[in-house]
């Protein structure tokens, strides 16, 4: 199926393991990860695999099956031909094509559905602890999926444990003790739009404010919002609704876990409001 996990069929490394490119019999193309870590009893492995699989959204990755095999666990996935986000914003396509306004907001509002479903429409809820830009691919028509929810349960806890400290030293989260309630997947979701409106990565030390959330306060503080949006846009977002969503992106980083809203919440606050009958100003560039 993955020509014996050869080295040309890898398509990723990540957190969890190795990506494979895969084909099954009827020709179907798939993502097969070889997980890093098998420390997870057989049992609950299984019990924890057909939690995720049952969750269905055009938002998240599809999970298609499993295979344990000796010491080895993998998950087989839909196939997303795309990319991942991360490479959009700061890989060399984000410099030659980069993502449009519209394209980014729709992003936006893809992953705030995806994480709703994920903690609020499903039972028992999943969070996913690890959110941040390369695991969200990016399908044919450019949509939004969410991928590796839910694995931190089939790693173990001294995987599971490293992986939470490279977390939050890549600024995606606050703090370690958080990582077990949905609201830090809240949090890193706030991380993750101020990631996308800016062009610019969660921590980049070449920057005098190395934290991008530090520079993106200042810069509200200081009224110069339309400062934050990424340079390679070609056309200004709508001054309101740029607003709203670095508004919303603030209140998902409360510093307050119990201040942050709910991801059905988040969704409400992010719908358009009326944008082009109460503001058709565009942000003059030139401030920029």
């Amino acid at each position: 199926m993955t020509n014996g996990f050869a080295d040309e069929s890898v398509i990723g490394n990540g957190d969890y393991g190795v990506v494979y490119r895969g084909v099954l019999l009827d020709n179907t193309l798939v993502a097969v990860k070889r997980l890093l870590s098998n420390s997870c009893p057989a049992k609950d492995f299984e019990l924890e695999v057909e939690a995720i699989g049952h969750a269905r959204q055009k938002n998240l990755v599809k999970l298609l099956g499993y295979c344990m095999e000796g010491a080895y666990r993998m998950l087989v996935y839909e196939y997303v031909s795309n990319g991942n986000l991360h490479q959009l914003l700061h890989g060399c396509l984000g410099q030659v094509r980069p993502l449009t306004w519209e394209m980014r907001v729709n992003i936006i509002q893809g992953v705030a559905k995806g994480l709703a479903y994920l903690h609020e429409d499903i039972e028992p809820k999943i969070v996913h602890r690890y959110l941040k830009s390369s695991n969200i691919l990016m399908d044919h028509q450019w949509k939004p999926k969410i991928s590796d929810f839910g694995l931190y349960k089939l790693v173990g806890p001294g995987w599971s444990h490293r992986t939470a400290r490279a977390m939050v030293t890549s600024g995606y989260v606050a703090n370690e003790h958080e990582l077990t309630n949905e609201k830090s997947d809240v949090y890193s979701f706030g991380i993750l739009i101020m990631e996308i409106i800016s062009g610019r990565t969660p921590v980049d030390h070449s920057q005098p404010q190395v934290y991008l959330i530090d520079w993106l306060k200042s810069m509200v503080v200081s009224q110069r919002i339309a400062h934050v949006v990424d340079p390679r846009l070609r056309e200004m977002p709508f001054s309101k609704e740029l607003k709203r969503i670095i508004l919303m992106a603030l209140r998902c980083v409360d510093p307050d876990v119990e201040h942050r809203p709910k991801m059905g919440d988040v969704i409400h606050m992010l719908e358009p409001r009326d944008l082009l009958l109460n503001d058709v100003r565009r942000i003059n560039s030139s401030k920029r």
